[in-house]
């Protein structure tokens, strides 16, 4: 654990900037091809991290991070948010649907980060409740800065073997970061 939660929260925003220029200049068609081996789109792999940023101010202000979940019912766990995450990838049917769901949660991320600027500097360590156990509030931005950097990967990897250009983010130049090997 790295400890530093402003630093953490910016790598954040860096890598919500880059999924948004993947929505906003991919072709759509090469958006909607399926990755082999994961059977995945490079779109579900857009949206599948943004609902995972999306949930991150209300853990700050409420103490609870329902994620692995779907936050629409309640329930919690894996099979929960991959049901949720594919009923929003299935009222996707243009690139405008796409920024419609993207840009709100870019822009809400940013006005989070300049509401609580201080606070994520002086409260790393603040408690969050999900549904896998307690973890500090840093520990909880580590881990979706991890899931957005491992999915952003996946998807640009692909896109790239496709001919598409994408963005040049370098997930190695964000603070301490770490990503499996394996794409």
């Amino acid at each position: 654990v790295l400890r530093d939660a402003w630093q953490v929260a910016l790598d954040i925003d860096t890598i919500v900037e880059a999924l948004l220029e993947v929505a906003t200049r991919t072709p759509w068609d090469a958006l909607l091809g399926r990755m082999p081996g994961l059977e995945r789109t490079a779109l579900a792999l857009v949206v599948d991290p943004l609902v995972g940023v999306a949930a991150l101010p209300a853990a700050y202000s409420t103490g609870w991070f329902h994620w692995p979940g779907n936050p629409e019912t309640g329930e919690t766990g894996d099979s929960a948010v991959v049901a949720y995450e594919a009923g929003i990838v299935a009222r996707i049917a243009e690139r405008d649907d796409l920024l419609a769901f993207a840009r709100p949660i870019a822009d809400a991320w940013r006005a989070f980060l300049a509401e609580r600027d201080q606070a994520l500097r002086d409260e790393p360590d603040r408690p969050v409740r999900t549904p896998r156990g307690e973890l500090t509030l840093v520990g909880v931005l580590e881990a979706q800065r991890l899931h957005a950097a491992q999915h952003y990967r996946q998807a640009t990897t692909f896109l790239a073997s496709q001919g598409e250009t994408v963005p040049a983010l370098d997930l190695a130049s964000l603070y301490g970061m770490r990503l499996p090997e394996a794409v």
